[in-house]
Formats: structure tokens, sequence, C-alpha cells
């Protein structure tokens, strides 16, 4: 007995048709996209890419060292011309120098005049005091003669005796003038005066 029932013509002619509509949908997506994607990604994994390696990278090699700098030659510059004129001979009388030791004057020195000095007068401090003691003056006398300047060279150990010789010099003693060769010239004249007291 058979199971399969008996179909109409109907029910086989569709089923045909279904068949031969699935066989071309199926060609036509692999002829449009699957097969072309299914080769592509089969490509993809068979393809091998060989990349050449980079070079390593060149370092750069130094600056020549600049060449040694020589200056150039100055320029050359000719001389002036310049005329010398010819040396004057020397003439005896300049070729001749006569020497002379010089010749020492002597200055007379003062003298007092004839009447003397005048003595100083005793400060009356220093008669009270006891004060005694020798002034050595140094006097500067002009032409005539007259004590123009001094200062004191030695002291008699008190001021006020010291003071009173030497005002007393500047303002009354005259000498007889210092001579240089028979001429009345100025000059310094060194004179000791002593005050005592019992010779006043």
């Amino acid at each position: 007995m058979s199971y399969n029932a008996n179909k109409t013509f109907s029910q086989r002619f569709s089923g045909i048709i279904f068949v031969v509509l699935f066989h071309v949908a199926v060609i036509y997506g692999l002829a449009s996209g699957l097969g072309s994607d299914a080769m592509n990604l089969v490509k993809q994994q068979i393809d091998a890419k060989i990349i050449e390696e980079a070079p390593p990278p060149e370092t750069e090699a130094p600056p020549p060292p600049p060449p040694d700098f020589v200056p150039p030659p100055p320029d050359f510059v000719p001389p002036p011309d310049i005329d010398f004129a010819p040396d004057v001979a020397p003439t005896n009388a300049n070729a001749i120098t006569v020497s002379r030791k010089p010749v020492e004057v002597k200055v007379t020195p003062p003298r007092p005049p004839k009447k003397g000095l005048s003595r100083p007068p005793y400060p009356s401090a220093s008669l009270r005091l006891s004060e005694e003691g020798a002034v050595g003056l140094a006097l500067y006398l002009r032409e005539d003669g007259k004590v123009v300047d001094g200062k004191i060279e030695s002291s008699s150990g008190f001021e006020r005796l010291d003071s009173a010789a030497l005002k007393h010099a500047i303002r009354s003693w005259k000498f007889e003038p210092c001579t240089k060769e028979n001429q009345p010239v100025a000059c310094w004249h060194r004179i000791k005066f002593r005050f005592k007291i019992d010779q006043q």
C-alpha cells in the first residue's frame, strides 16, 4: 500500500517553479555579491605583502672646518720723498767749548754797629721767677743791614725770654750789612744772646 498521495498537476508544477526560482536566486547571489565577497576574503588571507625594511637613518657628517683665514697683504704705500739738507760742518766757535770752574765768592758776614747792639728788655715776669738762659737767633738782614725777619734756632728754655729777644732784634737791631765782592747783599746771620739777671 503506498503512503504517497497522488499530487495534482498544479502542485507538481508549483514545486518545480519553486526549485527553479531557488536555484536562480542562489546563482544570482553567488554571481553578484556572495561569490565576490568570498573570493576577496580568500584573497586577503592568501595575499602576502612584502615590506621592505627601512634603512637606518644616516647620521649627518660634521661640517668641514673653516679654512684658515689669511689676511690680505697691506697695500703698498710708497714712502714720501723727503729731501734732507746736508749737515753743516760745525765751525770752530761751535766745536770748542770752554769749561770754567765756578769761582766761589765769599760773603763777608755782618758786623755789629760801632755803638753795639741794644739789650732786649728783661721780661718782668721772668725777673720775678728768676728765669735765665741763652737764646740762639737766626736773623735775616736786608742789604742795608736792617733785621727784617728771624726765627728761634735754640731756646733758652723759657718762651717769654725767647719771644722778647726775637721781637727786640726785629724791631731795633741793625748791623753793618753782608758784602759780596764789596757790594752789600741780604743774608742770614746767626747770633746768641744770654739773659742774666745780675747784668740788669
